[in-house]
Formats: structure tokens, sequence, C-alpha cells
């Protein structure tokens, strides 16, 4: 039953009260304060603000360990020897099933929350980078070798430039995942967030209140989605793009005597 909007801005919002601990001048309704649209305002924001920081940090931490450890396997032999195996094997296991491990190995403790996020969202950074290096042209790192640059020069200067515009949708991917880890993590005895909601709601059947927080997710992933896809569009201004339908025409000049040039059309050529 999915309960109408009448019903999600009155009785539903009004409801979300029992989720506000007190502070600011507002009594909690479990100390004996009543019901009031300002509480359940402060309710949602407060547990909101628990599930982003929750987020973004695991975002964050995982981003970084997924992209070091992709980088690490083009970097040497010895490094993808040693790194490759364990996070292809990682890669393999199911993000939801690790709920109760992570759980187990960390309790109900905020490192345990933004560690499950992180890992959900390694997993795909690090298949991202790989897949994102491998496609850089290598007359980029002959031009770079070529010059003198050092192992260290042509990564810094070559390879990460070049792989962020590929890993603009590894990004966007990584953001819906790290939304579903979160409300996963969330399930590890999490004392505030929306995901907090949610168990609490469907323990007693509250629909409407499961409802309402499912708008928010909802809300909250589409506006986290437009900043980022917005942001990367203004940081990848340098980089070739093409509208579609339009084509990109080559021309390709064949350097022997009474040769002619012939052009080849690359058609919807983005990122």
């Amino acid at each position: 039953m999915v309960p109408g909007w009448q019903v999600l801005v009155t009785k539903t919002f009004l409801s979300l009260s029992d989720y506000w601990q007190g502070g600011l001048g507002v009594e909690s309704v479990a100390t004996g304060g009543k019901p009031s649209y300002l509480a359940s305002l402060l309710a949602v924001v407060s547990n909101s603000l628990d599930t982003v920081i929750r987020l973004y940090a695991g975002l964050f931490v995982g981003a970084i360990i997924g992209m070091l450890f992709g980088l690490a396997v083009s970097w040497s032999s010895w490094t993808r020897r040693i790194v490759e195996l364990p996070a292809q094997f990682l890669r393999t296991l199911p993000l939801l099933a690790m709920v109760p491990l992570f759980q187990l190995w960390f309790g109900t403790y905020f490192v345990g929350k933004v560690a499950f996020v992180a890992y959900g969202v390694g997993v795909i950074f690090f298949a991202g980078v790989i897949n994102a290096v491998k496609n850089v042209p290598q007359i980029y790192i002959d031009s770079a070798r070529t010059l003198g640059a050092t192992r260290f020069q042509l990564y810094r200067t070559v390879i990460l430039p070049s792989i962020f515009p590929e890993l603009r949708s590894t990004i966007l991917l990584s953001l819906g995942a790290a939304w579903a880890a979160d409300l996963g993590a969330e399930y590890l005895g999490a004392q505030s967030g929306l995901g907090y909601i949610i168990v609490y709601s469907a323990q007693f059947a509250y629909l409407d209140r499961m409802f309402f927080v499912a708008l928010l997710f909802i809300l909250y992933a589409s506006i986290s989605y437009a900043i980022f896809n917005s942001v990367s569009l203004r940081l990848l201004k340098w980089a070739p793009q093409t509208g579609r339908g339009e084509k990109l025409a080559v021309s390709v000049t064949i350097g022997t005597s009474g040769a002619r040039d012939e052009e080849t059309h690359l058609s919807d050529r983005g990122l």
C-alpha cells in the first residue's frame, strides 16, 4: 500500500518526531514531549546528516583505497601479483551478504559503517581504475618516457589526468552503490540515520514512514548525482567531446609522394 501525499506531509511527517532525541529547546517524545512539526523537522535533519556523513566518509575512503589498489596493478609486475588476486576475490563477494560479517568484525561503531560503505565503493573503483589505465593511449606514455619522465612523474602528469574522464562513470556508479551500502551499514545496529528509521518502522509495520524515508533517499541521491555531474563537466572542459550525431573528421596523411589525404569520420564519440 502506497500512502497518498496528503498523509505523507501531515500524519507521516508528524510521526517522525518519535526519532528526535531532544535538544535545541525541543523536548523529545520519549521524555514526554508532544509530537510537533518542529521536532519532526529536526529529526529528519539530524538523521539525514548522520547518514550523509557516513556515506561520504565511506565514499572518500573507498575511492582512495580502490584507486591506489587499481594503480598498483599497473605499477609493476610484483605489485600486480600481490594486489590483483585478493582484490578480484573481494569483488566477487555479494555486498549485502557481508553485512553480518562487518557487524561481527566492527560491532555497531561508526568505523564499521564507514568501512562497509568503503568496501562497496572500493571494489567498484578498483575495477574502474584498472580499465581506465588500460585505455590510456600508448602515445601519451611513450612521449612522456621520451622526455625523460620518471615512473612517478608519468603517473602524476599523464596517467591520472588521462583516466579522470573515464572515471566519471565509475564515480557515478559508486555513488549509487554508496547509497545502497550506507543503508545496509545502518542495519548494523545504528541508533541514528535514515536506515535506523527504516529498521524501526519495519519492526512495527509503519509502511508510510518507510515510504517517506525511501523518498528522502531518492531526493538526496538525485541531488548528489546532479552536483557531481555539474562539477565534473566543469572540470572536464579540457577533454575532447562530441555531441550526439556529430562527427569528428580526422585527416590521415599518407607520407609518400603522390599520396592522397583521407578522412576518417568518427561518429558519436563521447565520454
